[in-house]
């Protein structure tokens, strides 16, 4: 298992010196293309670390809670370091231990909380749905009177979007799966879908789509390289 994951570092590292250069390389060339991807990854990241801890303020735990969530976190990442020193183990059993483990403490999570707390936290998930089929609904408007689409063509990229949908959760629902053989699957599920969109539309509305993207990224360039200076 230590041989692996040594290898797994290894490749890591390569390859992000690799990105690196090609990034110092492209930040040369093009230096508010690069601000701007850099700022772009940073806010999404700290907009879901501000998401996920605002979600568990709202909960309003005791301090009993919180210790035991301590606890229990701590507990977890102790038997995800005693899997990774064992030399002996497959990596297919570290992945399907360590997917346990997750459940395990997803489940401990829940017995943690109170009913009140499983139906704010049930509420909540409601209303961000809802939020998402309204921001989905504007997009599919904003689409159609862009690209001039035919109500059958709206009709298969609903019907496609619904579809990678459903295959997103099975894939996030599977415990079988690691994170990192989950995130491969949502990869290869967003490049599936997004080519049978592209699929759907004519030579002319794609090259539309294209200008009207490479636009919007220049508008963003530009105001960040106006915030920056």
């Amino acid at each position: 298992m230590k041989k692996y994951l040594i290898a797994l570092t290894v490749f890591t590292l390569m390859a992000f010196a690799v990105n690196a250069q090609s990034t110092d390389n492209s930040a040369k060339n093009s230096p508010t293309d690069q601000t701007g991807k850099v700022h772009s990854k940073h806010a999404h990241h700290m907009h879901k670390r501000h998401h996920n801890f605002a979600a568990i303020q709202q909960l309003n735990l005791s301090d009993e809670q919180k210790q035991q969530v301590k606890t229990m976190n701590e507990d977890y990442r102790n038997k995800i370091k005693n899997l990774e020193k064992d030399d002996n183990i497959t990596l297919k059993d570290y992945r399907s231990q360590k997917a346990n483990l997750e459940k395990e403490r997803k489940s401990k999570f829940q017995d943690i909380l109170t009913t009140e707390q499983k139906d704010q936290i049930s509420q909540a998930k409601k209303d961000r749905s809802e939020r998402m089929k309204m921001i989905s609904q504007k997009r599919m408007d904003k689409m159609k009177t862009d690209l001039n689409l035919t109500d059958d063509q709206v009709a298969k990229i609903r019907d496609e979007r619904k579809s990678m949908i459903d295959h997103a959760k099975a894939i996030k629902e599977n415990s079988s799966l690691s994170d990192e053989q989950k995130k491969e699957q949502f990869m290869n599920l967003r490049k599936t879908s997004r080519d049978n969109i592209n699929k759907i539309l004519t030579a002319d509305q794609l090259k539309k789509r294209d200008e009207l993207r490479s636009r919007r990224m220049k508008n963003m360039k530009n105001s960040w390289g106006s915030k920056a200076s």
